[in-house]
């Protein structure tokens, strides 16, 4: 389950970091610093058998930064996806401690982003 793991605790504190960074240096998080939490993301729920169509969804984004041209509207729309995702998991009847707090956090970041990128 998302959060049972310190890899998923360290992605999850360093996801919300390099986003509150672009907040407030202004500077828009890169295609390739996405794939890079991306990545760290995928392997943190790698083995995670409840989790597959979030895996999914990050592999679909993973793809479309790397696209030569990404095309900003479909990535608005897999940020939205991931934010309903994350805000879903984190408040899942079987959801508990402290890294819950931290999946609103992402989901609502991810909605900012969703709407303004």
């Amino acid at each position: 389950m998302l959060g049972s793991n310190i890899l998923e605790e360290g992605m999850l504190n360093d996801t919300l970091t390099a986003f509150r960074d672009n907040s407030n240096s202004q500077t828009p998080i890169s295609a390739t610093q996405g794939v890079m939490l991306l990545d760290g993301w995928l392997q943190a729920l790698d083995g995670d058998s409840n989790i597959d169509q979030l895996r999914g969804m990050l592999n679909e984004l993973r793809e479309a930064l790397q696209a030569s041209q990404p095309d900003e509207s479909y990535v608005r729309q897999l940020l939205g996806s991931l934010a309903d995702q994350a805000q879903t998991i984190a408040e899942a009847p079987t959801s508990e401690g402290t890294w819950t707090g931290g999946l609103v956090s992402l989901s609502k970041i991810l909605r900012k982003f969703s709407i303004n990128q």
